[in-house]
């Protein structure tokens, strides 16, 4: 994936896990999973702008997000998720915002997670948060 101006584009050339999914089936005895760049649709786009509207989304996720629907790389170390827009703001609209960082006062979004079951959470300045355990209820 290349960001060029206002626009991301997906190289497949240039998109190579090499070393990390090459050995998979070798090691784990069944193959690896899909990885993958899925591009934003009309729905996407359309969360985005409302994330955007309610000023928790930082610009540059934003941006992200009006050409990349999620991204799934499923057999990357234990697993990144970048979640769609839609599912971010149905998680904003059902649980509100996140409370993360130091004494759980920064306010963010829940954007992804990892296949240990931690979730990445954005601040509305742009930093990303890791929880420390799988519950959003424990810093």
């Amino acid at each position: 994936m290349l960001h060029t101006g206002n626009q991301w584009e997906y190289l497949p050339n240039e998109l190579s896990f090499g070393s990390g999914t090459g050995e998979f089936e070798r090691r784990h005895g069944f193959p690896p999973g899909t990885n993958e760049v899925r591009p934003a649709g009309r729905a996407d786009q359309a969360a985005a702008r409302a994330l955007a509207q309610v000023s928790l989304i930082p610009a540059d996720l934003a941006t992200f997000y009006d050409s990349i629907g999620d991204v799934t790389w499923a057999d990357v170390g234990n697993g990144y998720f970048l979640d769609a827009p839609s599912d971010v703001l149905l998680r904003l609209q059902e649980y509100g915002v996140a409370d993360v960082g130091k004494d759980q006062k920064v306010h963010g979004l829940v954007i992804g997670s990892n296949g240990g079951g931690l979730s990445y959470v954005v601040g509305p300045d742009g930093p990303i948060h890791r929880t420390r355990t799988a519950s959003l209820d424990e810093p």
